[in-house]
């Protein structure tokens, strides 16, 4: 729903006005794919790309639009009723693409899986976002054929790992501390007050009354995705809402099973913030200095 917060949704059109695509990218729940997300004409957010492997929203990121590892077509003369059996998995990367990049970097043992994480590492280099600032808020992205495939290969790879497997993934050691107990409402981590960051450099996470995490380093705060940091969208996203319209409460209490799984929560947010900004500040040079 939104960068690295899940939400169930009924994708129907008897409640979804518009999905686009998303009928060919993630047909069904286990549907295997990856799609590379990039904001849309319009966004006023700064250039981001972030990886998923289930439905997007539409804003994701700003105007989110998706460049999906395959596409899923309908077989000829399939039972409309036969979901399953009738789709038809296509490779989005054209034999045309491949013999491209094959010619170019004189390596045939190059693959498409290999390019697709590519693209998903160039587009976190720093000096292709900085040159082509002003492109990628009015256009599509447009690949570059780096100096050194492979490096951007590997760490494309290396972040999509991340990125798609944040709910499982290592932890950062924050410490917890455990203020006092008057503050604890019946075992719920959120309550009217929403999460804040405090401390030097916004090292600490004040959860609430009686619980802080402490130690969050400088280079969890380096990593953003559609203008807001993984701990701002952790504040945004995991607190109590009334929905002004409808009256519906969204109480994200009911999301963890006590602390411990929040805590694990937060600590593996920081560990991939940390992890991609380490990755992102080894990547070599995207373009050819003029």
């Amino acid at each position: 729903y939104r960068p690295f917060v899940k939400q169930r949704c009924y994708v129907d059109y008897t409640l979804v006005n518009r999905k686009y695509q998303q009928d060919s990218i993630f047909p069904a729940d286990d549907a295997e794919n990856r799609a590379i997300c990039v904001p849309g004409i319009g966004s006023t957010k700064p250039f981001s790309a972030l990886m998923v492997d289930c439905m997007p929203d539409l804003h994701l990121v700003a105007f989110g639009q998706c460049f999906p590892r395959y596409r899923y077509v309908r077989r000829e003369g399939a039972d409309l009723l036969d979901e399953d059996i009738g789709l038809e998995r296509v490779d989005n990367i054209s034999d045309t693409a491949l013999d491209a990049f094959r010619d170019h970097y004189r390596d045939t043992a190059i693959t498409k899986d290999a390019i697709f994480d590519y693209v998903y590492g160039v587009l976190h280099a720093p000096d292709y976002r900085e040159r082509f600032a002003d492109d990628l808020s009015k256009s599509l992205p447009r690949i570059p054929m780096a100096s050194d495939f492979h490096a951007f290969a590997d760490a494309g790879r290396a972040l999509a790992e991340l990125h798609l497997g944040y709910e499982t993934g290592p932890e950062y050691p924050l410490e917890p501390e455990f203020t006092s107990v008057s503050g604890q409402r019946d075992g719920r981590i959120f309550g009217s007050r929403a999460m804040r960051l405090a401390g030097e450099n916004d090292s600490v996470l004040m959860v609430n009354d009686r619980l802080r995490l402490s130690g969050i380093p400088a280079d969890a705060h380096g990593y953003e995705v559609n203008g807001r940091t993984l701990l701002q969208w952790f504040i945004d996203r995991y607190r109590i809402t009334r929905d002004r319209h409808s009256g519906i409460v969204n109480d994200p209490n009911a999301w963890f099973s006590d602390e411990t799984a929040f805590i694990a929560a937060v600590r593996r947010i920081v560990y991939l913030s940390v992890e991609t900004v380490r990755i992102v500040d080894n990547l070599p040079a995207a373009l050819e200095a003029f």
